[in-house]
């Protein structure tokens, strides 16, 4: 339960940063260079020092300086994050089977790019092979598109979200 409780990392002038897992934040607090916001309060991490209520929201003391300018590189893992790592022809979750598939192939002039690359299980990859999609009975579950940089930047929820979070993120 614990591994899939997220801590959001404001800057000093609260601004969001990004996601860290709950290791990173209890680092972050044990140099003393953050401040609690706000808790979860169902969670508690025991040591041999005592108990720690899990922290849902930091804020770091000292600010700094970020930039989100220019387009975003291409990377498969942006790419299979963007698609919340699911295949987009059939809707499989296992990771170990996750491909990147060209909706226009690569041999019929499709680019490398995020509008024309998907994630692909290894059958649907296969299955589709070297055609386009109306050569198939195939459709796509969501038509590919640049990653917004809330997934470059780590700032992309887990499952579980703390309410908290809502004033941060928007």
């Amino acid at each position: 339960m614990i591994d899939n409780r997220k801590v959001l990392l404001l800057n000093s002038d609260y601004r969001a940063l990004r996601f860290v897992t709950w290791e990173r934040a209890l680092r972050l607090m044990s140099r003393e260079k953050v401040d609690i916001v706000s808790h979860w309060e169902d969670t508690i991490i025991r040591s041999i020092d005592g108990k720690i209520i899990l922290p849902s929201t930091l804020r770091l003391k000292n600010h700094v300086r970020y930039y989100r300018k220019g387009p975003l590189k291409f990377s498969k893992l942006l790419i299979k994050k963007r698609d919340r790592f699911t295949c987009q022809y059939c809707g499989e979750t296992r990771r170990s089977s996750l491909t990147i598939d060209h909706v226009i192939p690569k041999s019929r002039g499709g680019p490398t790019d995020y509008e024309n690359c998907i994630t692909a299980c290894y059958s649907c990859n296969n299955k589709k092979n070297n055609r386009l999609l109306s050569e198939t009975n195939m459709r796509l579950l969501n038509k590919p598109q640049n990653p917004i940089y809330d997934i470059y930047y780590g700032l992309y929820p887990s499952r579980e979200q703390h309410p908290d979070w809502k004033m941060f993120l928007n």
